[in-house]
């Protein structure tokens, strides 16, 4: 689940506010806005990384941010399965732009969601900003957010637009809580 907050204009400032609520606005001017945030995110990143290097760089854009993927993903997640949790959330991405698909692939050990994604917010942002090489740094960022949001909780892809797959396949899991399996 991408993070929809302005990236910060300076390494220590505050993070930005967050997306407007649904009602705000129309279609246009939340994918429009979604994707000026983006553009901005990823700028932000390769500045500062051609400044402090990779790792800072991505600290730096970090900074709050696990925070605010716990606040927003925790309520979708908490009390069912991820791909319900994922599925409630489509039609806010379906609104900034993002054309996407969670597909419960769980087991009995583990509650897993894979989420298709057929627009990729890298290629977006890299295009937007005339790259000729997308890279996937905004996807890497909000997998490493959910990691530390929710330690229990693997995130990872297994399928790249900017690695010239035609869809991002990314998967995310939990361990199922333990069950008692009935009276002994």
């Amino acid at each position: 689940m991408t993070d929809t907050t302005q990236a910060p204009s300076a390494p220590a400032g505050p993070t930005g506010p967050a997306t407007p609520a649904a009602g705000d606005g129309d279609g246009a001017d939340k994918r429009a806005q979604t994707r000026r945030m983006l553009g901005d995110r990823l700028r932000r990143y390769l500045e500062l990384e051609a400044e402090r290097g990779p790792e800072e760089a991505r600290e730096v854009l970090l900074d709050g941010y696990p925070e605010r993927q716990a606040a927003r993903m925790g309520p979708l997640i908490t009390g069912c399965s991820l791909a319900e949790g994922f599925g409630k959330a489509l039609p806010r991405f379906a609104a900034m732009g993002f054309l996407e698909e969670a597909i419960d692939v769980s087991t009995d050990d583990e509650d897993v969601v894979m989420e298709v994604c057929r627009t990729c917010m890298c290629l977006t942002a890299a295009e937007d900003l005339g790259l000729s090489e997308p890279r996937p740094v905004l996807c890497e960022l909000d997998f490493e957010a959910t990691r530390r949001a929710f330690p229990e909780m693997s995130a990872g892809s297994l399928r790249r637009q900017t690695d010239g797959h035609h869809v991002c396949v990314f998967r995310y899991a939990r361990p199922r809580p333990d069950v008692p399996e009935g009276p002994s």
